[in-house]
C-alpha cells in the first residue's frame, strides 16, 4: 500500500518546514488513516475537473435565451400526506452549526451546556422535551406514517466521521428509539482536502496535535453519498431504498421547520415529472440578490432548466418575467424532489465554489465538492413547485429560535411531538 514518507508529504503541504518533528510524525501519521495518497491524487483529480466545469459555467447563458421555467403553484397541488407512499426523506443535518453556536456563547450560554451541541439538535425554546429541528420533523413523519399506515424512509445525512453530528445524532436517534419509524439510516457525509491555489495541502496545529484543513462536500456531498455501499449489509443508500419499495426521494434540511403540507405539496408536485425544485416567486429582483435563479435556457429547439447563481446572472436575467408580468423569475431555497434514477444512472457532476478563506492570511481558494442545484440539468422533465416563504424557516443564529418555535407551534408540530413520542 502506497504511504506518505516525510519527503512525499513535504512535497505537497504548504510550509512544511515550519512544523516540528514531532508534529510531521503525527502528520504523516493521521493522513495515511484518512488521506493516504491515493485519496489526495483522487481528491485533486475532482478538484481540476471542478475548476473545469466553473470555467464552462460561466458561459451557460452565453447564445441563451432565458425563459421562465414550467412551474406550478402550491396552491393547485393536492396536499394530502398520502402523496409520499414510495418517497424516501432525506434529512441533511451535516452542518456544525458554528455560527449559531458562537451566537449562542455571544449571548451568555456556557461553553459547557454545548459539548453535545448540534445544529439540527438544538433545543427549540418552550418546544416539548426541549426538542430541536430534527428531533420534530422526525416525529412530523411519523406522524404521517401512523396516520396512514404506511411507511416512509429516512436518511439523516451527519458530517464526516469523528464530527459531532455523526456522533451525537446515532445516539439521539436511539435514546428514542428511532422516532418510531420503521426504516431510518444515517449516512455519515465525505469530508475533501481544501488545497490551496497551487494545489498545497494546508494544515491547522494544536500543540503536536496537527491536522490538514478540510470542508465538507458541499450540499451535493450527502447526496452522492448514498452512492456508496455504507450499509451494513454492504448495500448502498440507494440499493436500500429499492429493495424498500422506493424509487423516489425528496431532500430538506433537518435544520428548519416546516408547514405539514410542505413534503406532501412536493410529493404531488413531482408526479409525472422527473424531478422538482422548491422555489419562491419573486416581486423584486435587485441586482444583490444572493439567491439562486431557476430559469429555463433555450437554445435551438431545445430547452433545459437550471439554477444560475448571482455571479452568473445578467440583465436578460432580470429582465424574465412570468405570463402575467408580475413575477421575476422563482429563487431556490435548496428543497428538491425528484426519481432516484437520477443519482443512479450518471451522478452529480463535479463542482467549485468561489474562493474561499482556508485559513488567515492565506490566499482564498475554492472548495470542491459537489452542488445539489445540479440534480436540475439531469432531468429530463423538470418542475419549479412554487411555495409561500412562510412555509418553512432555517435555523442560522439565536435569532431564528423564537421564530422558528412559534412556526413550529402554529403549525401544530408541538403537539404532534406531544402526541408522537411519549
Amino acid at each position: 500500500m502506497d504511504l506518505w514518507s516525510d519527503i512525499s508529504l513535504g512535497e505537497v503541504t504548504h510550509d512544511y518546514n515550519s512544523f516540528s518533528a514531532a508534529q510531521r510524525e503525527s502528520l504523516i501519521g493521521y493522513m495515511n488513516r484518512h488521506f493516504p495518497p491515493a485519496v489526495f491524487s483522487l481528491h485533486l483529480l475532482h478538484r481540476r475537473k471542478a475548476l473545469a466545469n466553473m470555467e464552462g459555467e460561466k458561459n451557460v447563458l452565453e447564445g441563451a435565451v432565458q425563459e421562465f421555467p414550467p412551474f406550478v403553484p402550491a396552491a393547485g397541488i393536492d396536499a394530502s400526506p398520502a402523496n409520499l407512499r414510495g418517497h424516501a426523506l432525506v434529512l441533511t443535518a451535516g452542518g456544525e452549526g458554528e455560527r449559531l453556536r458562537l451566537s449562542l456563547i455571544s449571548e451568555g450560554v456556557p461553553a459547557r451546556e454545548l459539548e453535545n451541541f448540534t445544529k439540527a439538535t438544538y433545543s427549540l425554546p418552550g418546544f416539548y422535551r426541549d426538542f430541536g429541528t430534527l428531533q420534530t420533523n422526525l416525529a412530523m413523519i411519523a406522524s404521517f406514517c401512523a396516520e396512514y399506515d404506511m411507511d416512509i424512509p429516512v436518511i439523516v445525512t451527519t458530517g464526516s466521521e469523528g464530527s459531532d453530528t455523526a456522533r451525537v445524532i446515532p445516539r439521539l436517534l436511539e435514546r428514542h428509539e428511532n422516532f418510531g419509524l420503521a426504516n431510518i439510516r444515517v449516512v455519515m457525509q465525505d469530508e475533501r482536502l481544501h488545497f490551496t491555489v497551487d494545489e498545497k495541502i494546508v494544515c491547522r496545529a494544536d500543540g503536536t496535535n496537527i491536522t490538514p484543513v478540510t470542508q465538507p462536500d458541499e450540499t451535493g456531498g450527502p447526496l452522492m453519498k448514498l452512492r456508496e455501499k455504507t450499509g451494513g449489509d454492504g448495500s448502498s443508500a440507494l440499493e436500500w431504498l429499492d429493495s424498500l419499495g422506493c424509487d423516489k426521494m425528496i431532500v430538506v434540511q433537518a435544520t428548519a421547520l416546516y408547514d405539514p403540507r410542505l413534503l406532501p405539496l412536493m410529493a404531488g408536485a413531482l408526479w409525472g415529472h422527473d424531478c422538482i425544485g422548491a422555489g419562491i416567486l419573486r416581486e423584486g429582483f435587485p441586482a444583490d440578490d444572493p439567491y439562486g435563479t431557476f430559469v429555463s435556457l433555450k437554445r435551438g429547439g431545445e430547452s433545459r432548466t437550471v439554477i444560475i447563481e448571482q455571479h452568473t446572472r445578467n440583465d436578460a436575467t432580470h429582465a424574465v418575467r412570468d405570463g402575467s408580468g408580475k413575477y421575476h423569475l422563482p429563487y431556490n431555497t435548496g428543497f428538491y424532489a425528484f426519481e432516484n434514477s437520477l443519482l443512479e444512472v450518471q451522478g452529480l457532476p463535479d463542482y467549485a465554489t468561489s474562493p474561499k478563506e482556508i485559513l488567515p492570511g492565506l490566499p482564498r481558494s475554492p472548495k470542491a465538492g459537489y452542488a445539489a442545484t445540479a440534480l436540475l440539468p439531469l432531468a429530463k422533465n423538470p418542475l419549479v413547485l412554487t411555495i409561500d416563504p412562510d412555509m418553512f424557516h432555517v435555523l442560522k443564529t439565536t435569532e431564528d429560535l423564537r421564530p422558528l418555535a412559534e412556526l413550529g407551534k402554529r403549525r401544530g408540530l408541538d403537539e404532534i411531538c406531544r402526541k408522537m413520542v411519549k
